[in-house]
């Protein structure tokens, strides 16, 4: 009721020059914006992160929309995984969460940064978004959180409830060189995805790693037979689409997750 009044605690002390939860629209043609969040600077806030929303115009949620958490760092295979997700994945009146990880002292730093950043991969989300599919209505949402990659996985899942989670091959650097307590090494987060998550996971790989993967194992002596076609050429990998080879799996089957087969 816009008579009805509206009761505001003073701001905290902020580095930025914006009052807090006040988000700047990212909005390009064809879309509104929703209600977008900022809880950088609430230290009551259940999880820090900025939060942006946007959604097609005509864009109507029902029961057959489908939502799909992407990782999406700022290297090459966090790319890829945004790239496929918008490409090959998301329907028509789907929702598709992008988050990305972000160092924890970043509230030792002024957030304007964070929050241009954050924009900017919304601005991008949006334009490929048309230039794949111009007809196609979406709700996009772009998350940018500090903390542990685990905890915020789990948070995001639980938030969301994604039907699946995309992520690229080496996704530890999607989370910009953050490492997992006791679990480094490459692909570290796409490695905890696949033996903690509770709903099915994709893992994007580029063609040309799937080439060189093919012409490695086909050098290798030891290797078997089943890849063969006619003796002397790879069969290509069972599931591949626009030039990008994906698995889907999860720590359950297909379906077990609540919300219906993605």
């Amino acid at each position: 009721d816009p008579s009805s009044p509206v009761f505001m605690s003073p701001p905290l002390p902020s580095l930025s020059p914006h009052p807090p939860n006040v988000v700047p629209p990212a909005v390009a043609p064809g879309y509104t914006p929703k209600v977008s969040f900022d809880t950088f600077e609430n230290p009551v806030a259940s999880m820090f992160s900025f939060t942006l929303q946007v959604k097609t115009a005509g864009y109507v949620r029902n029961r057959h929309t489908r939502v799909f958490l992407c990782a999406a760092g700022p290297d090459e295979s966090g790319k890829e995984a945004l790239d496929w997700s918008l490409e090959a994945l998301v329907q028509d009146g789907d929702e598709l969460v992008v988050c990305r990880g972000i160092q924890e002292d970043v509230f030792e730093k002024d957030h304007d940064p964070i929050r241009e950043e954050a924009r900017q991969l919304l601005m991008q989300v949006q334009a490929k978004s048309v230039e794949y599919d111009p007809d196609r209505k979406l709700s996009i949402i772009v998350e940018f959180i500090p903390g542990r990659v685990t905890e915020t996985i789990d948070r995001l899942i639980a938030l969301y409830r994604p039907d699946s989670v995309v992520v690229g091959t080496h996704s530890k650097k999607a989370w910009q060189g953050m490492v997992l307590r006791g679990k480094g090494g490459m692909g570290s987060v796409s490695k905890y995805c696949l033996t903690h998550s509770p709903v099915p996971i994709i893992v994007v790989r580029p063609e040309r790693k799937t080439k060189k993967s093919v012409e490695k194992r086909r050098a290798d002596p030891k290797r078997g037979t089943h890849f063969d076609v006619d003796g002397d050429r790879a069969a290509p990998p069972p599931m591949n689409r626009h030039g990008k080879t994906y698995d889907v799996i999860g720590s359950r089957p297909l379906g077990s997750s609540g919300r219906g087969n993605p």
